[in-house]
């Protein structure tokens, strides 16, 4: 891309979003950009005796769908219900921090997988093919029905595994 200059880059912006083409002169310079390298990837293990490890820190996440925050959010709930019994009696074991991840690996799991394919498809696409990009069949005919739309709608901002925060008499009582 720097080959080709500068002005290739910024006609190739408009061309993929024309709404920009007012801001694209905004870039001077290779110097006014920054490449954001995105890694999905986990830890194998979250944890060791005093140490938990929880959102980015266990699993990073692609900006694909905004739903990093969530899981870190969920992450940290999941841990403080599992976590709110051992502490309180000061015994905070290895096996209590492993419970974490294998509360918490499954949804990493399946939302770092849904990022990929997410991601395949707009990196697949890229500056040098600016074209419009066909949804799967499967997708456009699933689309004509509510259902996907209701399942997404729900999946993207509450998760695979919602978490919920325990109140110590919920605790308590498990």
């Amino acid at each position: 891309m720097q080959a080709k200059g500068i002005e290739a880059f910024r006609a190739a912006i408009v061309e993929l979003a024309p709404f920009f083409e007012d801001r694209v002169e905004e870039l001077r310079d290779w110097n006014d950009l920054k490449l954001l390298t995105v890694r999905v990837d986990r830890m194998r293990r979250w944890y060791r005796p005093g140490l938990v490890c929880i959102g980015d820190a266990a699993h990073a996440m692609s900006p694909v769908g905004g739903v990093g925050i969530n899981l870190a959010i969920q992450d940290a709930v999941a841990a403080a219900n599992i976590l709110a019994g051992p502490l309180g009696e000061g015994a905070v074991s290895a096996d209590d921090l492993a419970k974490i991840q294998r509360r918490r690996a499954f949804p990493t799991r399946v939302t770092q997988s849904v990022q990929a394919l997410i991601q395949k498809r707009i990196a697949g696409r890229g500056l040098g093919n600016p074209g419009p990009t066909r949804l799967p069949w499967l997708v456009r005919l699933l689309e004509r029905t509510t259902l996907p739309c209701r399942i997404r709608n729900r999946v993207i901002p509450v998760g695979i595994r919602p978490e919920h925060v325990k109140t110590p008499d919920v605790l308590n009582a498990a």
